[in-house]
Order: structure tokens, then C-alpha cells, then sequence
């Protein structure tokens, strides 16, 4: 959840450095070895730190043993600027994996800061990042010093306008929601008192075939009003290519509100034609990890559910000289559920199964993890 904007009276009071999240929680002690990067909204993966940015930036996190919890904090490089205020999570949970090497990008999370005071004329705001993600070997701090450009409309200390009439004192609220995206878009319908230069980001994190992509609407030239619409696959960094995709998180600027959730879509590429929304499938109660059994002995059967399932059958696949095979077709009931039963195995090895059920135009489709099964 973003932080609250700060406003223009409590601004005074806060100190040179604003600190984002409580305490981080506990990763495992494989070593400092992670490393974080500063890049632009639409350039996900960057190969080096980005010393310059615009108004709106993202935060990479890389390399990290395990999972962790990741406090940020921002501190102003010049003593004669503040910053009053900062749009973004409050605090990062790292992804739950070993360390892979610099390609393994463990996190990612979009700020937006504000600042009093002027900014350098040709380099903007000169910041400092610093993250805390206990349970390093070493120091647990990762930080980065950058310059952060101005937003459109000039710094800004956001101040809620109040109601009309003779000593009315309600402020602006920043816990308004907007509508839950669709394969269509998001449609953002803007408060009539929202204050002015709150209202010209909108970030839109999407899950494709062909990797995960952050959306960063901008507008260059004000504050979006009333209510606007943002359709996903006409935006420039949308990958060529794609037949589905899920969206997954939403940030609007001026809203401490931010959309979590899974809309599955497929597209025919085509951005003049309505992408189908999809049913997600899940297959659920599939054993996975290792047994071990007798030569000749029998498998126990699983019985499994299956939600959304289209058309297809679910397929029984076994991992077979590098590639997945079909071991047998499974039929379903009317109910959605399924019975699975094994091959009998007579030779000693280990064999290793999963199940599946195919992508359709309207359903999503569903892999399951892996039941590997070793025969003595």
C-alpha cells in the first residue's frame, strides 16, 4: 500500500529523510551479494543504475538470497531541498528464490517523490536511496545516489482543497478507488477536487507470454480530469507478439489506493478488436515433492478438482529425455473433478509427472507442480 501524501503543513515538521516500512524481515544468511538499480518506469531489467530519471521511477531489486522484506528510504543530497513526500510501496517483499546471479531481478516497485525547494536547473533533485533487507552476510544496506527530474506541473506540496461554504474545513481524501482494470483497459475516474499535478501517472504491471512489462502512462502537459481511460495494448512498451497476458497491479497517482488482483486476457494482436477476457483454471489437490516405492508396486491414485477447465482434457506428462511427454488423457466429471492414476513402474529410476490442462480462448489453463517418484 503507498504511503500517504504529505501536506504542505505537516511538510515542516519532517525531517531530511523520509523512511518507508517497518522493520524488514529475515532472509537467509547466503551472503550480500544483492544489488539495486535505478531505471525508468518502461525499462524493466536494465543492465547498470540509471543516474538520471524522470518524475516517476523505478526501484529494482537483484540477486538476493532468498526471500526478505526490503525497507527504502530517500534522503535529499542538498540541504536547501525536502522531500515532503513520496508515492510508492511502503515496503518490498523480495521474490522467495535463491540467488541466480544479476539477470534475477527479485523485485520491482514504482516511486513517485516530492520535494520542497528548486531543483537543479539542468539535473533536477539530487536523491539518495538506501534499502534494508536483513539477514545478509555483511551490511544489510544497498543504497544509490541519483537525480530525480521535476514533475510536470513544478514541485509540489499537496495540499487538499476543502468544501465550499462558510467555515468548511473537510480535506481532500487520497484513499479514493477507481474500477478494477479489464482486458479493455483501466478506466480511472478522477475526483472533481483532486489537487492539482496529483493526477499524471498511471503505472499497470502485466504478466505476458512474453514476460512481465510495467505500463507508465504520463501526461507531459497537466492533470488528467474526470474520467479517463488507458487501454493496455496500444501503449508503446507493450511487447510485440502476445496472445495472453494477466494483469496484476495497478498505481494511480493521487490515490493511496492501489489495485491488486488477476485479470487473465488473450488478444489476437490486433489493437482495434476487444481482447477476450479468460477463466482462470486451477487444478488443485495434485501431489507434489518425492516418494519412494517398490519396484512393480502401485501409486496411489489422486483425486484432483479442477475449476475452469474449457474443453480440453487434463494430461498426465512425464519427464522424458528433456522434454515433457504425454502419459496418459484424464477425463473429468460434470462436478469438475478427476481421478489420477499412475503407470505401474518396474525399473528402478526416478520418474517425474505433472498435470496440465491447455490454454483455451476463454479459459487460461493450468500446470501443476511436479511429483517425482523413485522406484528402489
Amino acid at each position: 500500500m503507498r504511503s500517504r501524501l504529505v501536506t504542505a503543513a505537516a511538510a515542516a515538521a519532517l525531517p531530511a529523510v523520509l523512511a518507508l516500512g517497518a522493520a524488514p524481515a529475515i532472509a537467509d544468511a547466503g551472503g550480500n551479494n544483492g544489488t539495486i538499480k535505478v531505471a525508468e518506469v518502461d525499462q524493466v531489467g536494465t543492465d547498470s543504475n540509471d543516474p538520471h530519471v524522470g518524475c516517476t521511477f523505478a526501484l529494482e531489486w537483484y540477486n538476493f538470497d532468498s526471500s526478505a522484506t526490503s525497507a527504502v528510504t530517500f534522503e535529499s543530497q542538498d540541504q536547501d531541498v525536502t522531500i515532503t513526500g513520496v508515492q510508492g510501496t511502503t515496503s518490498v517483499v523480495l521474490e522467495d528464490d535463491a540467488a541466480k546471479g544479476n539477470s534475477d531481478l527479485d523485485g520491482r516497485e514504482i516511486y513517485t517523490l516530492t520535494f520542497a525547494g528548486e531543483p537543479h536547473p539542468e539535473q533536477g533533485y539530487h536523491v539518495k536511496v538506501t534499502t534494508e533487507s536483513e539477514g545478509s552476510t555483511g551490511n544489510d544496506s544497498k543504497s544509490k545516489v541519483f537525480w530525480v527530474g521535476p514533475c510536470a506541473d513544478g514541485p509540489t506540496t499537496p495540499s487538499g482543497p476543502t468544501e465550499t461554504g462558510p467555515g468548511s474545513t473537510k480535506p481532500f481524501t487520497w484513499d479514493w478507488k477507481y474500477a478494477a482494470p479489464t482486458c479493455a483497459g483501466l478506466s480511472v475516474a478522477y475526483p472533481a477536487d483532486i489537487p492539482s499535478g496529483q493526477a499524471n501517472d498511471v503505472n499497470v504491471r502485466v504478466e505476458t507470454d512474453h514476460g512481465q512489462v510495467t505500463l507508465n502512462f504520463h501526461n507531459n502537459t497537466g492533470t488528467w480530469s474526470g474520467t479517463t481511460s488507458f487501454p493496455f495494448t496500444t501503449h508503446p512498451s507493450w511487447p510485440a507478439g502476445v496472445t495472453s497476458y494477466h494483469v496484476t497491479w495497478v498505481q494511480v497517482g493521487g490515490s493511496n489506493y492501489h489495485w491488486q488482483g488477476d485479470v487473465a486476457c488473450a488478444t489476437d494482436g490486433d489493437p482495434l478488436t476487444p481482447d477476450m477476457p479468460q477463466a482462470l483454471t486451477e487444478v488443485t489437490g495434485f501431489r507434489t515433492g518425492t516418494i519412494t516405492v517398490a519396484r512393480g508396486a502401485t501409486i496411489p491414485a489422486d483425486s484432483v478438482e479442477v475449476e475452469q477447465a474449457g474443453t480440453d482434457e487434463l494430461t498426465l506428462e512425464r519427464y522424458t529425455g528433456g522434454t515433457w511427454v504425454v502419459a496418459k488423457a484424464l477425463r473429468s466429471t460434470s462436478r469438475g473433478t478427476a481421478r489420477v492414476t499412475f503407470p505401474r513402474l518396474t525399473k528402478r529410476g526416478s520418474y517425474t509427472y505433472r498435470l496440465t490442462v491447455s490454454r483455451t480462448l476463454g479459459t487460461t489453463g493450468d500446470t501443476t507442480g511436479t511429483l517425482t517418484v523413485r522406484v528402489r
